[in-house]
């Protein structure tokens, strides 16, 4: 019982500071958001422009990668590529 309320305990903190966040911040969140568009949309053509080369090593879209984009921006995205490409050669 003491486990439940100390997790609800810290949902509700992890709320209100996302929330404080959110309404001082907005403008890091949308910038946050664009990129993760823009990069996981750079990703799926960069995968199809690969394949019409006939290249096989393609990125997935997945969260950890969207993560990275969002994180990071452009050198994220590089860095995503690089390294399917240094252990594809590899």
């Amino acid at each position: 019982m003491e486990s439940k309320i100390f997790i609800a305990i810290i949902i509700i903190c992890v709320a209100l500071i996302l929330f404080g966040l959110i309404k001082h911040r907005y403008d890091l969140f949308v910038n946050f958001g664009l990129r993760i568009f823009a990069g996981l949309l750079g990703i799926y053509l960069l995968n199809a422009l690969l394949t019409r080369f006939g290249l096989t090593f393609c990125v997935g879209t997945n969260g950890f990668n969207a993560l990275i984009i969002g994180l990071l921006g452009a050198p994220g995205f590089i860095l995503i590529y690089g390294l399917a490409a240094y252990f594809y050669f590899l």
